[in-house]
């Protein structure tokens, strides 16, 4: 019963560290579950309207895309955009075509605030990785605060400590555990310390209100961004510099493969004031090799015009 209940004490201290958001945790999509294999394909179909009103939106053109981002350098993320003419989505109906070696590298060098935002977000809900929107952030003179660097290393030792004891003593008997000190002085400073936030609690991210709902809320200045309470899922982020603006909202997260989940519906509002839903249709997981990705593009881009028009302000 005493393991037990060290171990449910325990349990107790890392669900604490998980109920304070910081900017990092945020940003690494915590509530997906990792990726099983190293090539991930969505696809997608989008719709829009120049006007940029919801009706409009629904009425709009469609096209349809692939999103084939390769995981296999771990140094960089590969991507592979595919337009297509028809739902069917083969070889034949092709009509924009993309291979981007390096996405971060090319969300670096964008100068595009739709694109930097759309490809920023998509690289997190896909990877479950926060560099693109970090680099993004950066570029509009942003620094995210790193975990470790808000990190209550006192409360940390001791939850070490802690574990060395159960380790060690398997439980038998509590006279010698650092949560339990003989004098009583130091066993209340021992409970405060062991109450206390495991990070320091940023000052740029509070708790409001936004329509019905309780949501996480993220101040970058000019770049804002709103996470669900529970499962800190991203729900909206907006760019405001001036008359300048652009925002992105993501809703009805579901899971596709029956592991990872990403929003059923992005709608993107870009800085021209257009609208664009994009709904997602599929999600594939899977190991594969980046030589044959290399090779699916290069099959593609025989049928593929030689120039494509540029569908949407935020895509490649």
């Amino acid at each position: 019963m005493k393991i037990l209940a060290c171990v449910f004490t325990l349990a107790l201290a890392f669900g604490a560290l998980a109920s304070v958001p910081t900017e990092e945790g945020l940003l690494k999509n915590l509530n997906n579950a990792g990726i099983p294999g190293n090539l991930i394909t969505i696809k997608a179909i989008f719709s829009g309207s120049s006007l940029g009103t919801p009706t409009e939106v629904e009425s709009g053109k469609s096209d349809y895309y692939k999103f084939v981002l390769s995981l296999e350098n771990p140094n960089a993320v590969t991507l592979l955009q595919v337009g297509y003419s028809n739902a069917q989505m083969l070889n034949s109906q092709v009509k924009d075509l993309k291979y981007i070696p390096d996405l971060l590298t090319a969300i670096k060098k964008e100068k595009s605030i739709d694109k930097g935002i759309f490809y920023s977000v998509l690289m997190m809900l896909a990877t479950n990785r926060s560099q693109g929107v970090e680099t993004f952030l950066e570029k509009s003179g942003v620094q995210v605060v790193k975990n470790k660097n808000i990190l209550n290393e006192d409360k940390m030792k001791l939850l070490r400590a802690y574990r060395t004891y159960l380790s060690t003593t398997k439980g038998k008997g509590d006279a010698s555990s650092p949560l339990n000190p003989p004098d009583p002085q130091n066993k209340a400073k021992v409970v405060e310390l062991f109450r206390a936030n495991t990070f320091q609690r940023s000052k740029n991210i509070e708790l409001v209100k936004m329509e019905n709902e309780f949501v996480w809320k993220v101040d970058w200045k000019i770049v804002q961004a709103y996470f669900s309470n529970e499962d800190r899922r991203l729900r909206k982020m907006e760019y405001i510099n001036g008359e300048l603006s652009s925002k992105l909202e993501a809703n009805d997260y579901i899971l596709f493969n029956g592991t990872n989940e990403l929003p059923k519906f992005i709608l993107m509002k870009d800085t021209k004031g257009q609208i664009t839903k994009m709904q997602v249709l599929g999600l594939d997981t899977k190991t594969n090799r980046e030589k044959k990705l290399f090779e699916r593009f290069e099959e593609a881009k025989k049928t593929a015009p030689a120039n494509a028009v540029e569908a949407y302000s935020f895509l490649f």
